[in-house]
């Protein structure tokens, strides 16, 4: 079942965040204070909003988050966050994610996210309709 991100499942979803991203393919090295951290910073963000998937026992299975920003005089949203319990990925959650923060906001806005290149995250973002940009490019300091 897909329902709003609220600030009472914030923790639940830093935990799920800590666990798959220290997974591989990513290997990264978070914490859950600091997951709970950058869950609550977006959270906290204007125009954020997001979503949770669970099991009917109440686990979360996954998440996604993002906020509206203004560019020009149009609304483009930024997806921050998405996450879906390893066990249970490529099964659809990630989808049914997009598919309900889709469904949750203007179906006119352009979306844009960062992710690894050439990477299963890319691909997937690429079945779901994404693209890499054409002009724009990331860059570091330092």
């Amino acid at each position: 079942m897909i329902t709003a991100l609220t600030r009472g499942s914030l923790d639940s979803c830093a935990s799920l965040y800590a666990d798959t991203f220290n997974a591989p393919p990513w290997n990264e090295s978070w914490t859950v204070r600091d997951a709970a951290q950058r869950l609550e910073d977006a959270f906290a963000t204007p125009r954020s909003f997001g979503v949770c998937t669970s099991s009917p026992d109440g686990d979360v299975l996954g998440f996604a988050l993002g906020h509206l920003e203004r560019s020009g005089a149009d609304d483009h949203f930024l997806l921050q966050e998405l996450c879906v319990r390893t066990s249970v990925q490529r099964q659809g959650y990630g989808t049914e994610l997009l598919e309900a923060l889709a469904d949750r906001l203007d179906q006119a806005l352009n979306w844009y996210l960062l992710t690894a290149r050439d990477s299963d995250a890319a691909a997937f973002y690429e079945k779901n309709g994404f693209r890499p940009a054409g002009r724009m490019g990331v860059f570091v300091r330092p």
